[in-house]
């Protein structure tokens, strides 16, 4: 055979291999680019119904302002005893109220009950506005999403707001006990913690959304299949202690009800869209 032919043999054979691997990774690189695309345009309640995990409506794309915020925690010992010194004719005063620091727990002997009407918040907001046995009590919002409804006796939970969303740390909250009475909730005992002087750290930022954070906590693998969506909020959390001051951040909270019933919260950071679930609290002493 001629040498200058199997020169060509190979040379056509060597280009073929070559036109058909190009042809390969241009159909692989065109069919990545068709999925990413796609992604971007499915909405994430059709991605999440894929899997079988329910939610309910659309999650909303606004992206409103928040901040960087700093509090100081109220001392509740202190705070007792400006009560007495006032002279404070209350339960309150006189009756079963312990303090430990920031923390306030009250016994209610007053019969305080709640009508069991269906319109809760109504209900507690208007508690928190009449009762003498409660301090800074028009400061707290009554947040019907972390309520523990099991068992003859339940929780029902109130927190601190700024501008609108709500403080969910444990810092400054006030959970009621409750004892299920017929189509009456009689308030039995609470515990209260109280922020005062709440002040931006910084200029308003605007967040990110909550479908953003949704789609955050979809994409990282943190929603299982066959789950349910139970609620998503925007509150602020605790990040960082300063020299006696709080830090908190806006994050969005999902709780995700898992296919074996247990419920998971999940937090991530509405100025970063980061998840810090598993985040702890950053502690900086006096120097």
């Amino acid at each position: 055979m001629d040498f200058k032919r199997i020169e060509w043999i190979f040379f056509l054979a060597f280009l073929g291999v070559n036109i058909f691997l190009i042809s390969i990774y241009r159909e692989a690189r065109s069919e990545q680019n068709i999925v990413s695309r796609s992604n971007q345009k499915i909405p994430i309640e059709q991605r999440l119904a894929s899997e079988n995990i329910k939610s309910e409506g659309k999650f909303s794309k606004e992206k409103i302002l928040g901040y960087y915020l700093s509090a100081k925690p109220t001392n509740m010992d202190e705070q007792m005893e400006k009560e007495r010194a006032n002279g404070t004719d209350s339960e309150l005063v006189n009756g079963q109220t312990t303090t430990d620091g920031a923390v306030l727990n009250h016994v209610v002997n007053d019969g305080a009950y709640l009508r069991n009407n269906g319109r809760m918040t109504d209900t507690l907001q208007n508690y928190f506005e009449r009762t003498n046995n409660l301090m800074f009590q028009k400061e707290y919002t009554y947040i019907p999403e972390w309520d523990r409804l099991d068992g003859d006796y339940i929780e029902l939970f109130a927190a601190q707001t700024y501008e609108g969303i709500p403080i969910n740390d444990t810092s400054s909250r006030l959970g009621i006990t409750v004892r299920k009475e017929d189509d009456s909730l009689t308030v039995v005992s609470y515990t209260q913690t109280h922020v005062n002087h709440l002040t931006p750290l910084r200029e308003a930022m605007t967040l990110y959304s909550e479908e953003d954070a949704v789609n955050t906590l979809y994409i990282n693998n943190k929603i299982p299949s066959n789950a349910t969506l139970k609620w998503q909020q925007l509150a602020y959390t605790l990040t960082l202690k300063v020299r006696g001051k709080n830090v908190y951040v806006p994050a969005w909270f999902v709780a995700i009800e898992t296919p074996d019933e247990t419920v998971q919260i999940e937090r991530v950071n509405a100025l970063t869209n980061r998840i810090i679930t598993n985040t702890t609290v950053r502690i900086v002493e006096n120097t």
